[in-house]
Parts: C-alpha cells; sequence; structure tokens
C-alpha cells in the first residue's frame, strides 16, 4: 500500500468498471432471491421466490434513495433488516448473519473483469499515478475478496471504500478523504468511473475524468473530460489529459 505522498493520483471505480455481472442484472438479481429464499426455507419460514424477488426490488428501492438523498452508505446488514421489515420477520442476530452471506453470494460469485484491465491497471501504476480504488459498496470484506479473487487487489495502493468511509460519491468528504490519507492533487489525477456519482463527484474536487462505457452507456448529466469503451481508449484519454 502507500509508503509515501504522491502527486498524481488514479482513482478507480469498482462496480461498472473494472467488474462486473457476468450474466444479465435480472438473473444476477433473480440468483440473490433464491440465496434468500434458501435461507429463509431453512429457517422455517414459508415464503416463495417470486415473493422474494419483488420484495428485493422494493427494498433496493429504498435502501438506494436513502444513500442517494443521504449520501451516507447503508450496510449490507442494514439493508438485509429492511428486506426483512418488508417481509414482517423480526431481525434476530442468526437470520441476519446468514441472510447477509446470501445476499452478497451473487457478488462474489457472478463477476467478471473488464477485458485487459489487470494490464491497464498495471501500466497505469507504470506512468506514475497511484493506484487508489474508489468504491461505494455495502461490504468492504466482500470487495477485498472480489479483488483476490480476480488477482487485482494487490495492484492497489489504497483502498477507499464507503462503508469504511461512512460517506458515498459524489459527496465530497469521500474524495478528501481519499485526498487526505494519500496526499494526491486532485488536478494532477483523474477519476475513471461509470456513473454519474463518480463524475459529477470527482469533478467538483478538481479531478479530470473518464467515463467508462465497456459494461454499459453513461447515462450521466455531467460531461466527462473523455469517454472508453475500452482498455485501449482509457490509456489514450490518460494521454489527452496531459497530467
Amino acid at each position: 500500500m502507500l509508503s509515501q505522498p504522491a502527486e498524481k493520483g488514479a482513482l478507480i471505480d469498482l462496480w461498472g468498471t473494472i467488474l462486473y455481472p457476468a450474466p444479465s442484472l435480472e438473473e444476477y438479481t433473480r440468483e440473490r432471491a433464491r440465496k434468500i429464499l434458501q435461507v429463509l426455507l431453512e429457517l422455517g419460514i414459508d415464503t416463495t421466490e417470486q415473493k422474494i424477488y419483488e420484495t428485493y426490488r422494493a427494498t433496493r428501492s429504498l435502501a438506494d434513495k436513502i444513500r442517494n438523498f443521504t449520501m451516507l452508505e447503508l450496510s449490507l446488514e442494514g439493508e438485509v433488516i429492511l428486506l426483512l421489515d418488508k417481509l414482517g420477520i423480526e431481525p434476530r442476530e442468526e437470520t441476519v448473519r446468514k441472510l447477509s452471506e446470501a445476499f452478497i453470494h451473487p457478488y462474489v460469485s457472478m463477476v467478471k473483469p473488464a477485458p485487459n484491465v489487470k494490464e491497464l491497471l498495471e501500466t497505469i501504476k507504470a506512468l506514475g499515478f497511484r493506484l487508489i480504488l474508489a468504491s461505494n459498496t455495502m461490504s468492504t470484506a466482500h470487495s477485498l475478496q472480489l479483488l483476490k479473487t480476480h488477482g487485482l487487489y494487490e495492484l492497489f495502493d489504497y483502498l477507499a471504500f464507503s462503508d469504511s468511509i461512512g460517506f458515498r460519491k459524489p459527496h465530497p468528504k469521500f474524495f478528501s478523504h481519499i485526498i487526505s490519507v494519500t496526499g494526491i492533487v486532485p488536478v494532477k489525477s483523474f477519476f475513471l468511473g461509470d456513473e454519474e456519482v463518480d463524475i459529477r463527484g470527482a469533478k467538483q474536487l478538481g479531478f479530470k475524468t473518464i467515463a467508462y462505457t465497456g459494461f454499459h452507456p453513461y447515462t450521466g448529466n455531467t460531461q466527462p473530460d473523455c469517454i472508453a469503451e475500452n482498455p485501449e481508449r482509457v490509456k489514450e484519454c490518460i494521454k489527452s489529459l496531459e497530467i
């Protein structure tokens, strides 16, 4: 990890930028519902996959409203408790623990890396940038597991997760935490991400920005400095930023 302060930083988003579900998002969500159903049935709770699927979708919508409005992270356990509340089930410790593992299972088992992403990250480091993961996530522990599974963990100089920091992108405190800890200078650094929260949040602090569209189109209202559909284009974008 960090050995000394550095001016040039490359902030890299996780979900939708370097990793994304291998199946469709619909199948990814269905698998989450099936895993949750399995645990509930084992606990003697009678329900159906369709009910769990619909309740999960409603829970995720509410959880994201809370996250987007407050710009504070809602943990994995917090979202599970919301789900249980909608199902009318008391959130006992064992129930929350087992459901949390079921809930997160697709995240750690059904994602794929972006093409040639490891080589891209190595190239960015070779250009003299500190490599910093900057991710909105409900579980640091499982995100670390995911990075290690795909051989990406050791490439990063610093890992910033919203559930550990407390604040989510685009909150300025998420970015100021990274700046304070790493010593990077925003005007000499860039952010690579796929969503509005990445681009808008980074621009507010003075970072250059690259929107990654390798997994889905960029639909944000904030205009990035460059748009890249694959790692080769990311490299071209970095050169064009002149930082």
